[in-house]
């Protein structure tokens, strides 16, 4: 059984899909520390003018340091109106829009008070439309451990795996001596952004999943998961 870990993110991009696919538990890291400039908030879109963000407007004043699962949205804005006539004027054009659609707006229609949740939903929705099965862990639900080796080996334990799928740029961090202890192994996931169908001109890399699905449809999954291997 392989295990991974993700940071939470708002209709994530391929790449946390690919890692998502690679493993078999998936441990939604809802413990970290929330960082703006992150895309926890935030999804990228293609428009006709050049890439666009989609941004969730969030509680920040005074709260610095907040945990990902401690933020709240601002229940001011009218973001989710945008977010769906942005989808609609973008992409309404694509193979699938119209097969999509409803059930995306029906999903950002909700009263979402917390971040952490819209996000974990629009991960699982990107996961299931693209039929990528995997269970998901709140790391809020895993021991509390600081140091990140010792952390990963008590989560592998807890999860019941014995391998850890970790992004090449993150080796770094962990000491696979640690995870080693206990009979576990670490491989490294090597991630190459595929081209695909786009609209809107030269191909645009790194942007929400959102866009290959509506592109792409059922060929999503293909695309997904040829785009990384397992050393």
């Amino acid at each position: 059984m392989k295990l991974t870990v993700v940071q939470p993110a708002y209709f994530p991009t391929i790449r946390t899909l690919s890692r998502i696919s690679s493993a078999d538990v998936v441990v939604w890291g809802e413990t970290f520390v929330y960082k703006r400039n992150a895309t926890i908030h935030r999804a990228r879109i293609k428009t006709a003018a050049g890439a666009h963000w989609l941004t969730i407007p969030v509680l920040t004043k005074g709260r610095r340091g907040q945990l990902i699962r401690d933020v709240e949205i601002d229940p001011t804005h009218h973001w989710q109106r945008s977010h769906i006539k942005s989808l609609r004027v973008n992409y309404r054009n694509t193979p699938y829009y119209f097969f999509l659609a409803e059930e995306i707006a029906g999903l950002l229609r909700q009263k979402w008070r917390s971040l952490n949740d819209v996000a974990l939903e629009s991960t699982k929705f990107l996961c299931a439309k693209m039929g990528l099965p995997c269970r998901f862990v709140k790391s809020g639900d895993l021991p509390v451990v600081q140091d990140r080796s010792e952390r990963v080996r008590q989560w592998l334990r807890s999860c019941g795996c014995e391998t850890y799928v970790i992004e090449k740029d993150d080796e770094k961090y962990i000491d696979p001596r640690v995870i080693e202890k206990d009979g576990g192994r670490m491989l490294s996931l090597d991630f190459t952004h595929l081209n695909y169908h786009q609209s809107f001109g030269a191909f645009v890399a790194d942007l929400s999943a959102l866009d290959l699905l509506f592109n792409e449809g059922e060929m999503s999954e293909s695309i997904v998961r040829t785009s990384h291997q397992l050393r």
